[in-house]
């Protein structure tokens, strides 16, 4: 296997050699998902309606804000076709070239991320913040904040966790975690779409946070599970 100095970057790298990841980066992402989860228990009674009643005063409705919070959007529709092609172009490749390597496994995070995600909304069964989908009870418009677990009935009981934030997180965990130079636009995508579901009340900000933990905990078991399979065939 070829040595990789503790410092070396994607772009000095082979096209062939897939970036080491080191267990510090991997720990500290599993880390990071932690906290996120553990964030979002303590939003939940003490953040989520002081920060929508903000943001319904002051940035719900905003053009802009409903933009930048749909930026994952392509990613739902994307997922599964990009990492059956990617996948497809890996077979039988005794070297395979990194970028390939990064876009299957962050498209296969973002996929099972939001088969995860699916399920966890029908399991907590979540009001929303804001009326917008088949007359949803809410709090805004009906005083509403609860969980009916088991009992998420289609999207009108959906909001917990949020599911941009999951694909987001898993997507950028990927790419940050295998490539340092993207490590900065990762977090300012992430940011911005943070930023744009709490704003535009989309979202309770405990929403986000544990979609972000199951995004950040969907990457980082991918890239820990692809490092750990390729490293004994490369060695």
């Amino acid at each position: 296997m070829t040595e990789l100095a503790p410092n070396a970057r994607p772009a000095d790298l082979p096209a062939s050699v897939s970036p080491a990841v080191s267990r510090t980066c991997l720990r500290t992402a599993w880390f990071g998902a932690l906290a996120c989860l553990l964030l979002a228990l303590v939003a939940i009674p003490w953040v989520d309606r002081p920060v929508v009643n903000l943001a319904h005063a002051h940035t719900q409705g905003i053009r802009w804000i409903e933009h930048i919070a749909e930026l994952p959007s392509p990613l739902f529709v994307l997922a599964w076709p990009t990492f059956a092609v990617a996948g497809a172009s890996l077979i039988g490749r005794r070297q395979r070239p990194a970028w390939v390597a990064t876009l299957w496994l962050a498209a296969g995070a973002v996929g099972v991320g939001s088969v995860l995600k699916q399920a966890l909304k029908f399991v907590f069964g979540r009001t929303w913040p804001a009326t917008w989908i088949h007359e949803n009870p809410s709090y805004l418009r009906d005083g509403v904040f609860q969980f009916r677990l088991f009992g998420g009935d289609g999207a009108a009981y959906a909001s917990f966790p949020s599911g941009h934030l999951t694909v987001m997180l898993a997507f950028a965990t990927v790419l940050a975690l295998r490539h340092r130079t993207l490590r900065w636009p990762c977090a300012v995508a992430v940011a911005l779409t943070g930023f744009g579901q709490i704003a535009a009340a989309y979202h309770w900000t405990s929403d986000a946070l544990a979609g972000a933990a199951l995004g950040m905990a969907v990457g980082t078991a991918f890239v820990a599970a692809w490092q750990r399979w390729v490293t004994p065939r490369s060695a």
